[in-house]
């Protein structure tokens, strides 16, 4: 009525402002009320945490039961409560935040496994049997066609370290958070993104200079236009017709719509990805802001 399954690898935990790195071993998953009772999912066995810089060293034992846990203190014998899933802290769980189903790509478990799960919430052991080996059998052969024409299978977020023999992210950050500068963290399209000062700053400084540079050619052209229509019309009209060219009064009259400068054209390609990128950060760190707040209630 149960079944365990190791959990293989380890984890790496980085304080970068301290230069520590924490490597933490996996517990095996416990599933059991397989066949009867309530199916409950449990951690167990030993984890060990070891950092090789400071030699400190940590195990911890996952026990197979719903209930307390206690810290027993080896020099005086005291024992403590370290953990009770009272249903109070059952209702601080985390809410599971995914990404809407549309916007899934077709590798994403979700979208991948969807006609299993759909036979498996209707009851139908058959043909979720099925399904999953349509889709197994697609991927041994998509393995075995790259295999004869010689293609290399590339990951889009991970790359193999071929010193370590590990897979490494990507767009990993080592650098420390720096508090005067980075404001946020964010996902998006698995990339991990910091949103730092220094690039408002940098578009604001690139906004100014472009309206500048707009401002001074639009000067230009009121001159031209001033001269061609001083030398084209007779004397008494040019009065009225110097009043017909007019010019900005202040900066703060130009204003942005769409990434364009109203009476002055479009933005300059770079401002324009300044523009766009700033954008999409604030949506993102609105969207983590929201989930926090989710999180907090």
């Amino acid at each position: 009525n149960s079944l365990s399954a190791l959990l293989d690898g380890k984890a790496k935990l980085m304080f970068l402002n301290r230069g520590e790195d924490y490597i933490i071993t996996m517990p095996y998953a416990h599933c059991k009320g397989i066949l009867y009772g309530t199916m409950t999912m449990e951690l167990g066995g030993k984890v060990t945490i070891d950092c090789e810089k400071t030699n400190h060293r940590a195990e911890l034992e996952f026990k197979l039961k719903d209930g307390e846990v206690h810290i027993n203190e080896l020099k005086n014998g005291n024992a403590e409560v370290f953990w009770n899933p009272t249903s109070e802290v059952r209702k601080q769980r985390l809410k599971r935040h995914i990404v809407l189903f549309e916007e899934q790509t077709d590798f994403e478990s979700e979208r991948l496994w969807q006609h299993v799960t759909s036979a498996i919430n209707k009851g139908d052991q058959h043909k979720a049997t099925q399904e999953k080996f349509v889709l197994e059998e697609e991927q041994r052969n998509a393995a075995r066609e790259r295999r004869e024409n010689g293609t290399e299978w590339k990951p889009l977020l991970f790359r193999h370290d071929s010193t370590t023999d590990e897979w490494r992210y990507k767009y990993e950050d080592l650098r420390p958070w720096d508090p005067l500068n980075d404001i946020a963290q964010f996902e998006k399209n698995g990339i991990l993104q910091t949103m730092e000062r220094h690039l408002s700053t940098r578009m604001s400084n690139h906004k100014a200079t472009c309206i500048n540079n707009q401002i001074t050619l639009h000067k230009r052209s009121t001159k031209d236009c001033r001269r061609r229509k001083t030398s084209d019309q007779p004397s008494n009209h040019s009065q009225n017709t110097e009043s017909s060219c007019s010019t900005p009064e202040s900066v703060q009259e130009l204003s942005d719509d769409d990434g364009k400068y109203l009476g002055f054209g479009s933005l300059c390609t770079q401002c324009g990805k300044e523009m766009n990128q700033l954008k999409e950060i604030r949506s993102a760190v609105l969207s983590l802001q929201r989930a926090q707040q989710d999180i907090r209630r």
